[in-house]
C-alpha cells in the first residue's frame, strides 16, 4: 500500500467502513454475437454482446477477487489505431508526457491507441472542465468531480449513456452492484451518464481486541451487548495488565468533539444505519430505535465510566496514544495499518509479542449486528458523446482497456501504484526486476504487492514516475490487498505482516448490511438541513450519551428534528426510494 493510500486511511478515520459481501460467477455476464453497438443512447445498450438489460450485476461486492480468465474480448479486434484523451484529477503533480510515462506507453502500445493523460490539481479540476465544454474542447474520458456534475452534463445531451458501455465490461461489472447502477441513475432521462470503478477507502476497518486481556481475565470476546459491557467493565476495574494501577479502559474516541472516533465502530451494531425501505415502508433510524440504542449504548460505557478520560474531545491521534500507551482494550482501525501503528509505537522493541497482544475478530460484537455497508462508487468515468458517437470502435477499444485494467484483469497490475518491472522493462528502462514482488494469492482472494530488498527503481526513476500514480484510479482496490509474507524475512517482520494479513482477512469476511445509503442523495432545503443542523444534532447526541438530557425525551427530540427540517429529509428520503412519506413527517 502506498504511503498516499495510507495517509488517505487516517485522514478519513471518521468514516464508517463499507465493504465487501456476497458472490458472483467469475464467468462472463454478456455474450458475444449479434449487431454492432450504438455509441449514443438506447435503453437496452450495446447489442453485439447482449444488452444491457440482461446483465446480471451483483447485490453485493464479492468476497474474493474475480479473474478475467476465459473472459471474452472479441468484440475488438484491436485493429485500427485510436486517439484519446483522458481528464483526471492529480496527486499534486501534473501527469507526465506520454513519452515519458510507461503505464501510458504500454496501454498505447496493448490497445494500439494514443493516450494523452491531462490531470489538472483538484482545486484546478471543475473550472478547467467547465471551461473546456464552453469552448466545445471535450476530452474523451473524464473523471467527473460529482455525480451531479455528471447528471447536468447528461441533461445537456453531452455524455454517452453507460448502459452502451457495461456491456463490453464483463469483469468489471463483478464489482458494479445492483445500487451502484441506480445511484448513478439519472431520473430526469433515466440514462446512466459514467461508469464506476469502485472505491479503494471501501471496507478496511474492523475491531481489533486486546486478546492478551482477553485471557488474563479468563473472558471470551464478547457478542452480545451485555457481554461487552461485562467486559468493559472488567478491563477498567480488574487490573487486566497486572501493574496493580487503576489505569486501564474499554475503549476511547478521537473524533475530536465532532463525531464518536473509535466508538463509531458500533454506529451499525444495532441495525441498519442508513434510512431504507422495510416491508414496503420507509425505516429511518431515527424512528425505528437504531440511532436511540447506539446512544443508549454509549451512554451505558460512559456511566460505567468505562471509557478513557476526555473520550470525545481527543483528537484522533491522542486517541491512538491511549492504544499505543496499553491504556485500551478495543481499537476500530484498519488492519495493517494497525500493525505499522504499533511498530511506530514501540520504535526498536522488536518484540512479536506487540502483535500477539491484539486480534481481529469475525463476529459482530453486538447480537443481531452488522459491520458497515461496502459497495461504494468510488470514481466515475464519463465517455463524452461527442468524441465517441458513431465511433462504436473506439468505444469498445476503451471499454476493453478499462476492463482488463480491473482488479482480476490482465493489465491489472501494470497500472496500480508504481506499474511493475515488465512495464518499466518494456519502455527501454533498467530495472531491478526482483525488486518487487506481485501478484495474486493462490486461492484468488487477495493479491499482494511489495517492495522487497533492493527497490525496484532508483530513487531518482522513482521520483519522475511518481506521477503514473494516477493510473490507480482505474482499479486500486486495498480492501482485498495483503502484504507479502517474505520466508526470508526476520521474524519480527514476519509475524507484523501476518498479523495485518490475518486482521485484513477477518474484515474481508464480515457480515455487513446493504449499501441503501447509496439510494438516497438530499438536495436542496434537505441537504441544507442536513448540513446545517449537524453541530446541533450532535450536540443533542452528546446530551442524551452525559445524561444532561433524558433519553425519555427522545420522542420531543425527533419533533424538534422535524421541525428543523426533518421534514424534508424525511419526504426526499421517501420519494427517492419509492415509497409514502410515514405520517409523523407530512
Amino acid at each position: 500500500m502506498t504511503k498516499r493510500a495510507l495517509a488517505l486511511m487516517l485522514a478519513l478515520s471518521m468514516s464508517v467502513g463499507i465493504v465487501l459481501s456476497g458472490c458472483t460467477d467469475s464467468g462472463s455476464t454478456s455474450s458475444a454475437g449479434g449487431d454492432t453497438a450504438s455509441g449514443g443512447g438506447g435503453s437496452s445498450g450495446a447489442t453485439d454482446v447482449g444488452s444491457f438489460d440482461d446483465i446480471e450485476f451483483p447485490d453485493e461486492l464479492p468476497k474474493e477477487i474475480i479473474m478475467s480468465d476465459g473472459l471474452d474480448y472479441s468484440y475488438d479486434d484491436l485493429t485500427e489505431r485510436y486517439s484519446i484523451e483522458i481528464i483526471s484529477t492529480n496527486y499534486g503533480t501534473a501527469a507526465l508526457e506520454a513519452k515519458d510515462d510507461v503505464v501510458n506507453q504500454w496501454l498505447s502500445d496493448k490497445f494500439n491507441m494514443d493516450i494523452t493523460l491531462t490531470a489538472p490539481t483538484g482545486e484546478d479540476y471543475q473550472t478547467v472542465l467547465s471551461t473546456r465544454f464552453a469552448a466545445n474542447d471535450y476530452p474523451d474520458i473524464i473523471q467527473l468531480p460529482s455525480r451531479e456534475y455528471g447528471f447536468t452534463l447528461s441533461d445537456q445531451g453531452l455524455l454517452v449513456d453507460a448502459k452502451n458501455i457495461y456491456p463490453y465490461l464483463p469483469l468489471s461489472n463483478n464489482y458494479t452492484t445492483k445500487n451502484m447502477i441506480k445511484w448513478s441513475t439519472n431520473s430526469s432521462n433515466n440514462e446512466i451518464p459514467f461508469i464506476t470503478k469502485y472505491n479503494i477507502q471501501d471496507g478496511v476497518w474492523g475491531f481489533v481486541v486486546r486478546q492478551d486481556w482477553l485471557e488474563a481475565l479468563d473472558m471470551e470476546y464478547p457478542t452480545t451487548k451485555d457481554e461487552v459491557l461485562e467486559f468493559a467493565k472488567a478491563v477498567t476495574f480488574n487490573d487486566p495488565d497486572g501493574n496493580g494501577k487503576d489505569d486501564t479502559y474499554f475503549m476511547t474516541g478521537g473524533g475530536e468533539g465532532k463525531g464518536y472516533g473509535m466508538l463509531g465502530g458500533f454506529e451499525t451494531m444495532f441495525g441498519n444505519p442508513a434510512a431504507h425501505v422495510e416491508d414496503g415502508e420507509l425505516s429511518h433510524p431515527y424512528f425505528n430505535g437504531t440511532r436511540k440504542a447506539f446512544l443508549s449504548f454509549v451512554k451505558e460505557l460512559n456511566d460505567a465510566k468505562v471509557l478513557a478520560p476526555d473520550w470525545f474531545t481527543k483528537g484522533w491521534e491522542q486517541a491512538w496514544g491511549d492504544a499505543s500507551n496499553d491504556m485500551i482494550s478495543v481499537c476500530w482501525f484498519p488492519a495493517g495499518t494497525f500493525e505499522a501503528q504499533v511498530v511506530t509505537k514501540n520504535g526498536e522493541d522488536e518484540n512479536i509479542e506487540n502483535f500477539k497482544k491484539w486480534a481481529y475478530y469475525q463476529n459482530a460484537p453486538i447480537e443481531g449486528g452488522k459491520f458497515g455497508a461496502n459497495g461504494n462508487p468510488g470514481y466515475m468515468w464519463a465517455f463524452t458523446k461527442e468524441k465517441f458517437e458513431g465511433q462504436d470502435g473506439k468505444l469498445k477499444r476503451v471499454a476493453h482497456m478499462i476492463d482488463t485494467m480491473t482488479m482480476g484483469g490482465e493489465n491489472y497490475f501494470q497500472t496500480i501504484q508504481n506499474s511493475i518491472p515488465e512495464v518499466y522493462e518494456a519502455a527501454g528502462m533498467d530495472v531491478n526486476a526482483d525488486g518487487k514482488v506481485w501478484g495474486y494469492t493462490d486461492d484468488n482472494k487477495s493479491f499482494y504487492i511489495s517492495d522487497v530488498g533492493d527497490k525496484m527503481l532508483s530513487k531518482e526513476q522513482s521520483d519522475a514516475q511518481a506521477p503514473n500514480g494516477i493510473w490507480q484510479m482505474w482499479g486500486l482496490c486495498t480492501s482485498y490487498q495483503i502484504d507479502y509474507e517474505d520466508p526470508d524475512a526476520d521474524e519480527f517482520v514476519k509475524a507484523r505482516i501476518k498479523s495485518g494479513n490475518a486482521g485484513r482477512t477477518v474484515i474481508n469476511s464480515y457480515d455487513r448490511w446493504s449499501n441503501d445509503g447509496l439510494l438516497v442523495t438530499l438536495s436542496g432545503e434537505a441537504a441544507e438541513a442536513s448540513v446545517s443542523n449537524a453541530d446541533w444534532v450532535l450536540a443533542q447526541e452528546y446530551a442524551f450519551i452525559t445524561g444532561t438530557r433524558s433519553l425519555d425525551d427522545w420522542d420531543a427530540y425527533m419533533q424538534e428534528w422535524l421541525s428543523k427540517g426533518g421534514k424534508e429529509i424525511i419526504q426526499q428520503s421517501a420519494e427517492q426510494l419509492g415509497v409514502e412519506v410515514p405520517d409523523y413527517a407530512k
